[in-house]
């Protein structure tokens, strides 16, 4: 279908910079005042391009439908995570990557990492007795980082023998640090002139020196271990040739940012919300104590309320704000046409916060989820279709075991009672003042 004048909907004509900036810093409110003027389809401009976005489930549906060989990812994707990335492929390069991957992330697999998350969220959370005795206030947001790097850690590098735990957290905090929503938005900015994106891609030289030399060690050892590096080491195509080093470093690289960041994010969030509202906490805690005081954590994973609690998180405060992926050809979608080599981009935000779909959006009842089944292209807070987040399922089971050894175990206060809203941090969206908490003391499980 070519694309024609008449197949460009109606949009924002202000400056790509100004449009930038509003979806950048605000992408839930931008985006309803766009919808409110032109509808749920509309033109935007933007530094790193323009194209169509749609907030109408029917055409993410349509989004997510479409043979993924007509579409091919940002370049910011690659220039962030590497050009070997599962975010950054497309065509056969990314098919054929997806099916090495798949099963390693899903099933059997990833259940076998279910203890060893178990493990490092206990071992973290033994500092909540210390903070109690000193009634300090601390960052729900800084202590959900640091927990999920070290699960990072743990899951991804913990079979390596002699791994310098102190040492290898420093080089992937740096990497974390290193992000800034200004190169990630603005192209021109990625350049080593810029001195924010310099110290980016020395950072990332010394990871990548870091897992090469991990990587060596356990080729040279013979024993490949059973974490997530020893399953990209031992995975094999369909022809037989293993990953080489390069694509072992950016699949890590994705699985740190990605993993790391919106994991940390949403945990902040979940406990926020939990102590906003008592009774959802109240009817969680009611679940989980059934399991008795010592669960299994693959038992944790399956409990219907705390999968609502996490789902209704990730609604109401998106991490992820859009999926976009330039169209190698014209996308016919509804009335409308991309044309080639712009956008087609999902506005994830403006779809979980639509009130047809989820009444009374600003509220946070996890029931929602039980009452009722959403489908992919109305609830999808790691993407959808053939590029839905590699780590989802590993995700949520992180954060299942990590809220669910909060809520059971610890009592928490909000330090503050002043509502937390949700800013840009680098390539996702969290709470501005951190999730500001006092841990009040240990919790006496009912008989």
């Amino acid at each position: 279908m070519p694309s024609l004048p008449g197949a460009l909907p109606p949009g924002p004509r202000a400056p790509a910079l100004w449009q930038t900036l509003r979806f950048a810093s605000a992408p839930r409110e931008y985006s309803l005042e766009v919808i409110a003027r032109y509808g749920p389809v509309s033109r935007f401009r933007a530094l790193n391009g323009k194209g169509i976005s749609v907030c109408d489930p029917a055409l993410a549906r349509e989004v997510f439908a479409a043979d993924p060989a007509s579409f091919e990812s940002l370049s910011v994707l690659g220039e962030l995570f590497g050009s070997l990335s599962v975010l950054a492929t497309s065509g056969a390069v990314h098919k054929r990557q997806r099916k090495l991957l798949n099963p390693r992330f899903h099933g059997t697999r990833i259940k076998t990492l279910f203890e060893v998350i178990q493990r490092v969220v206990s071992d973290r959370l033994a500092d909540f007795d210390r903070v109690a005795k000193s009634r300090e206030v601390i960052a729900m947001a800084d202590f959900s980082q640091a927990l999920t790097l070290d699960v990072i850690l743990e899951t991804t590098f913990g079979s390596s023998p002699g791994l310098d735990r102190r040492a290898s957290r420093e080089i992937l905090q740096g990497l974390i640090h290193g992000l800034s929503p200004m190169f990630v938005f603005a192209p021109a900015l990625r350049s080593p002139i810029f001195p924010p994106w310099r110290t980016f891609v020395r950072r990332r030289a010394a990871f990548d020196a870091w897992v090469d030399g991990t990587a060596a060690e356990r080729r040279a050892s013979g024993v490949l271990g059973d974490d997530i590096l020893g399953m990209l080491l031992e995975a094999r195509y369909d022809d037989g040739s293993a990953m080489d080093d390069a694509e072992i470093r950016d699949q890590l690289m994705t699985l740190l940012i990605a993993g790391h960041e919106t994991t940390a994010v949403a945990l902040a969030w979940a406990v926020y919300w939990l102590l906003r509202e008592p009774s959802t906490l109240s009817r969680l805690r009611g679940e989980l104590d059934a399991l008795g005081p010592a669960p299994a954590a693959e038992a944790i994973v399956r409990l219907p309320y705390l999968g609502a609690v996490i789902s209704e998180t990730l609604r109401i405060e998106p991490v992820v704000t859009d999926v976009a992926r330039i169209c190698r050809k014209p996308l016919p979608l509804g009335n409308w046409c991309v044309p080639e080599g712009e956008l087609a981009l999902v506005n994830v935000s403006a779809i979980l916060a639509d009130a047809s779909l989820f009444p009374e959006p600003r509220k946070f009842m996890p029931e929602r989820f039980l009452e009722r089944t959403y489908s992919a292209s109305e609830f999808m807070p790691f993407g959808g279709g053939s590029r839905r987040c590699l780590g989802a399922a590993f995700a949520e089971a992180e954060l299942a075991i990590a809220l669910a050894a909060i809520a059971s175990k610890w009592n928490l206060e909000l330090a503050t009672q002043r509502p937390e809203r949700a800013v840009r941090r680098n390539i996702t969206m969290g709470p501005k003042d951190k999730v500001r908490i006092r841990v009040v003391g240990a919790r006496t499980r009912p008989e």
